[in-house]
């Protein structure tokens, strides 16, 4: 039997519970099109309404490591940041002391580095440290790790004409190539630069700028020192507050044993050049009992060993003039030069006349068995009895003087006598004389900064500003010297040369290195003492 088109009506084949035409009748298809796509469509609806509703379970994605590490430091997060702060305010209160702590390290491993021969051939162990050698001339002295053959070229700092001076090293040992020479004439006041040049494969080692003030009249710095020995921690927290000086002066006693190589590196040309203030600033260094070299060869403070190591120079046009003493020297040649600085025009006419000598003459603190009982209170005692009346007679205005390990003031007969021992070694705190001539005395590590300042008008008279720092930077002491006028003393008399003044070489027989030399036992004992002190 034939089914009508009209009577057959498929079933759906996906749900049995609804019936649903496909599709419109074939007839009605040419009827109306839009008809034609409802009918579709309401098949659709019904066919997605008729399917089982399957619930699928949310998916939770696995969280990446970057979101694991979020949600592990969240709960942390304050705790952290409080850490990083609490951290940051200590690195900032001890800063200081981090400093200090860095460079005493790294000048320490430094010198251990050379001295193993770790470091390659060719490398500055020492660099260039400047000493004031007179008027218009200064030393300059570095050292290398192995010979090498080296220039020195200057020049003033605006213009291009260049002088170059071919310098041979002094071999010490394997690891201590020395070299020195004279830098000048520094004729006039400016800005000079250096460098320090190896010639074959020419290769620069070092390259700095230095003031000097020659004839200018303006005002001149100076940071002034003395006694800093084995204490490296100390000299290195009074050096970090040094800034802003033309000149530096030490009153002796740089290291505690001449003779030694490696005290020279980490005690005193170590801290000085790390600071980068050796190769900027000359030096004003006049020798302690320390720091006397028994051989006189004098190979980092002195020019050569013919020359004498006392020495005058001026500056600013003549009007501040300095003498500088070895106190470790009774010697008749001493005294008969003195006089005769003293007494000369240069001398005399200057309007600010400055002494540096490392052995006080009048000293107050010691430790009373060597005083009383080593005949230690004899040391230098020429001071006193010979030098103090010439700086009376001749119109002296400043004495400047170590040794002593503290800081003293004072005045006497119009002369301003300082003791600025204070930069590292142990101080004294034990008194064994009393002069009644001192108005400020401190008992704490120092350093002073000295400006010497011209006049302001036709008239007046130069002023020296001294300023005693303590190692935080807290200003301890101040005082004004001013320049008088005077009849100068042009005279030139027999050298005085009473008791205890010696001719030749002789040398004042209670110098510490002289002790070294007769006793070996003493020295072994100082070698223990000085890796103790400075590990």
């Amino acid at each position: 039997m034939m089914l009508h088109p009209n009577s057959y009506e498929p079933y759906s084949s996906v749900s049995f519970q609804h019936k649903q035409p496909t599709s419109p009748h074939p007839d009605s298809i040419d009827d109306d099109n839009k008809s034609n796509t409802r009918h579709r469509e309401a098949f659709l609806d019904a066919l997605m309404e008729s399917r089982p509703q399957i619930i699928t379970p949310p998916v939770i994605s696995k969280p990446t490591k970057s979101r694991r590490w979020r949600w592990r430091w969240r709960p942390y997060r304050h705790h952290i940041m409080f850490g990083l702060f609490v951290l940051l305010f200590l690195l900032y209160c001890f800063s200081n002391t981090i400093a200090i702590y860095f460079a005493f390290f790294r000048i320490k491993l430094d010198n251990a580095l050379f001295d193993r021969g770790w470091i390659p051939c060719g490398v500055l162990r020492k660099q260039p440290m400047l000493y004031v050698q007179d008027t218009q001339h200064i030393q300059v002295v570095w050292e290398m790790n192995c010979p090498k053959d080296m220039t020195i070229t200057w020049h003033k700092k605006n213009q291009p004409e260049e002088t170059q001076v071919v310098v041979d090293p002094v071999i010490l040992d394997d690891r201590h190539a020395l070299y020195k020479t004279t830098v000048g004439p520094l004729d006039r006041t400016d800005d000079y630069e250096y460098r320090i040049e190896i010639q074959r494969p020419k290769r620069l080692m070092a390259k700095h700028s230095f003031s000097w003030h020659a004839t200018t009249r303006e005002p001149i710095r100076m940071a002034a020192m003395a006694d800093n020995q084995f204490g490296l921690r100390t000299f290195v927290s009074l050096l970090r507050r040094i800034k802003n000086v033309d000149y530096l002066l030490h009153a002796g006693d740089a290291v505690q044993n001449y003779p030694s190589l490696r005290q020279w590196q980490t005690d005193f040309v170590g801290p000085l050049t790390y600071f980068g203030l050796g190769q900027r600033m000359p030096v004003i260094y006049a020798h302690g009992n320390h720091d006397h070299d028994p051989t006189y060869e004098y190979h980092y403070t002195r020019v050569s060993p013919s020359s004498d190591p006392w020495f005058a120079f001026s500056m600013a046009g003549g009007a501040l003039r300095f003498v500088v003493l070895d106190s470790n020297l009774d010697w008749e040649q001493q005294d008969t030069w003195l006089k005769h600085e003293l007494a000369s025009p240069a001398f005399q006419n200057a309007e600010m006349r400055v002494i540096v000598v490392h052995v006080p003459p009048f000293i107050e603190y010691w430790e009373p068995e060597g005083w009383f009982k080593k005949g230690q209170s004899k040391w230098g005692a020429f001071v006193k009895d010979r030098f103090v009346p010439l700086f009376e007679k001749y119109g002296v205005d400043l004495v400047i003087s170590g040794h002593q390990h503290n800081y003293e003031r004072g005045e006497r007969n119009g002369i301003h006598y300082t003791i600025i021992g204070g930069a590292g070694g142990d101080l004294d705190f034990e008194r064994v004389e009393d002069w009644k001539m001192y108005e400020a005395r401190s008992m704490a590590f120092h350093f002073v900064i000295l400006e010497f300042i011209p006049p302001s008008q036709q008239g007046r008279p130069w002023e020296l500003a001294w300023d005693t720092f303590d190692l935080q930077g807290n200003k301890i002491d101040t005082m004004k010297v001013y320049s008088k006028s005077r009849i100068p003393v042009y005279e030139i008399d027999e050298p005085v040369v009473d008791q205890g003044a010696v001719a030749g070489d002789t040398i004042e027989e209670l110098t510490y290195n002289d002790l070294l030399d007769n006793n070996p036992q003493l020295e072994e004992e100082n070698m223990d003492m000085d890796i103790d002190i400075d590990p």
